[in-house]
């Protein structure tokens, strides 16, 4: 099922340019149309996936950072550059924090292993997921219950760092 918007998300903009249609080669094969508001030039998936049919556009062995699958030689190579990078992430985000390790909150935390790395670094973790299947493979990974959705969290708890690695183009 696919909502469409009249309104562009950003700006409010009601005028599109005509939609380019593009293809998922990954999972599903299906075509999206982007549109682009006229007013701001924000581009969207226009009609977009429902929150209720979104997970199965990430239902893969291939999307491995949802699936931890080490099959196949494009799967490897995302585990050796995953290690660097998770290295990169933590200095970036002791670097901001003047080294000061606190509570972290990571959303969009797929498999848990940046939550993992945080955790063997001195940060007290929690992180969202609202992938079923990532999300049992990051309480596993970082012996922390993970947050379904952004209205589980309660606010009053504070953090220290809010990280949303990879987040922004699904939304």
């Amino acid at each position: 099922m696919l909502e469409e918007l009249k309104n562009c998300p950003l700006c409010e903009g009601a005028d599109f340019e005509k939609p380019i249609s593009v293809k998922d080669h990954s999972i599903s094969h299906e075509y999206f149309n982007i549109s682009t508001c006229k007013k701001c030039g924000f581009q969207f998936t226009n009609p977009r996936p429902t929150e209720e049919t979104i997970g199965k556009y990430y239902k893969s062995e291939d999307y491995v950072s949802h699936s931890d699958s080490k099959k196949g030689i494009i799967n490897k190579l995302y585990h050796l550059v995953r290690k660097k990078s998770l290295k990169s992430k933590l200095d970036l985000i002791n670097q901001i924090a003047s080294h000061k390790k606190g509570r972290i909150l990571d959303i969009g935390c797929g498999t848990g292993h940046f939550l993992q790395t945080c955790k063997k670094d001195g940060w007290q973790i929690e992180g969202m997921e609202p992938d079923s299947n990532a999300r049992i493979l990051a309480e596993n990974n970082s012996a922390q219950k993970i947050y379904t959705d952004l209205f589980s969290i309660k606010e009053e708890q504070g953090y220290d760092m809010i990280t949303l690695w990879h987040v922004l183009e699904h939304v």
